[in-house]
């Protein structure tokens, strides 16, 4: 209820109590001049006009405009500094520079601005949206690689180790996954740039976001290679994922790579995840090192086109599409500081 509805109310309550009729406790004198109160109702009335009239025009006029205290405060603003690992040249910073702001154009997001300044790349936008520009200044770099090995969280081993060569089958035995670790699994086995996980030619050990824990083969099919990408809600699993077109090249090998591995392994599956012919009938879609899905491949895929399942919801679907429509950072950013501003009054 609001001040005035409040006002109101008791205005209300306290004429009534004033003019109500007595209670059985009534003395004579009141009796004995009641003839004298039957013109009381409607000057009864008056008076309760008079009061809501009085009362409406103090109060509403309280409520409805604001003082100074109650304007909206200004938006904060939010600074995330980007820092490439190695030195870059000035060349490097600005294909960044215009990237992200491809990226950011993309999702349309409002009141965002990219700048070079000195060694760094610098993006300013509202704090709301502090996650989501985050996001967009990842690398990006996506790669298509056939599953190996499998190691649920805290579950057994699938796949077949005698595919994987014997640094990784180390690393892969050296590393613990565990859900929500995409961050800081690469520390434990040595990935200090990201050449070290984005090599296409390099058999890796990856995470999941779940504490899923995989040896992976090369990248036959990367993310140089994808034409378009777009999020897309998928009408079998309602659920949203993202949709690439591959190049002709990146066509031609994706066609390849499925095709040998649902000869090799669909029909050995069965549809069970449990087996080892499962886990190497699975790609792991790999962006930054980091497993994105593994769907099970169940046919040839000829058309150059591609999607990326996974437990999405449409802003993640979108930030992903972001990162890989306009392909990969050329160089490898950190976040190296984070600050918020209040921009001054006009």
């Amino acid at each position: 209820m609001s001040n005035a509805d409040q006002l109101i109310a008791g205005a209300l309550r306290d004429i009534a109590a004033e003019a109500g009729p007595p209670g059985p406790l009534a003395d004579a004198a009141w009796r004995a001049g009641r003839r004298r109160r039957v013109a009381m109702p409607v000057a009864l009335a008056a008076f309760i006009a008079g009061v809501i009239a009085l009362v409406l025009a103090v109060a509403l006029p309280q409520a409805a405009a604001p003082g100074p205290a109650a304007a909206p405060a200004h938006t904060r603003l939010v600074s995330i500094t980007l820092s490439p690992g190695p030195a870059v040249g000035i060349g490097a910073l600005n294909a960044a520079a215009h990237m992200l702001g491809q990226r950011i154009r993309y999702l349309r997001l409002p009141d965002v601005q990219i700048q070079v300044s000195g060694p760094n790349v610098v993006v300013t936008g509202p704090a709301a949206d502090e996650a989501q520009l985050k996001t967009i200044a990842t690398p990006g770099v996506l790669n298509f690689r056939q599953v190996l090995l499998y190691q649920p969280y805290r579950g057994t081993t699938l796949g077949d180790a005698g595919l994987v060569n014997r640094p990784t089958l180390a690393l892969f035995r050296k590393l613990n996954c565990t859900p929500g670790n995409v961050g800081t699994w690469k520390e434990q086995v040595g990935y200090a740039v990201a050449t070290d996980y984005d090599d296409p030619y390099a058999q890796i050990v990856a995470c999941g976001s779940s504490g899923n824990k995989y040896a992976l083969d090369v990248a036959y099919v990367r993310g140089t290679q994808i034409a378009s990408a777009a999020a897309a809600l998928s009408r079998p699993s309602n659920q949203w994922g993202v949709l690439l077109r591959l190049n002709s090249a990146g066509a031609s090998a994706f066609t390849a790579l499925t095709s040998e591995m649902y000869n090799k392994y669909f029909a050995a599956a069965g549809g069970n995840p449990s087996t080892n012919s499962f886990w190497l009938d699975a790609i792991a879609v790999v962006v930054d090192g980091n497993v994105i899905s593994t769907p099970e491949v169940d046919g040839t895929i000829p058309s150059g086109l591609a999607e990326i399942p996974g437990n999405f919801t449409r802003a993640q679907a979108e930030d992903l599409a972001a990162q890989l429509r306009f392909g990969a950072l050329r160089a490898d950013f950190r976040i190296t500081a984070v600050t918020f501003t209040v921009p001054s009054s006009p």
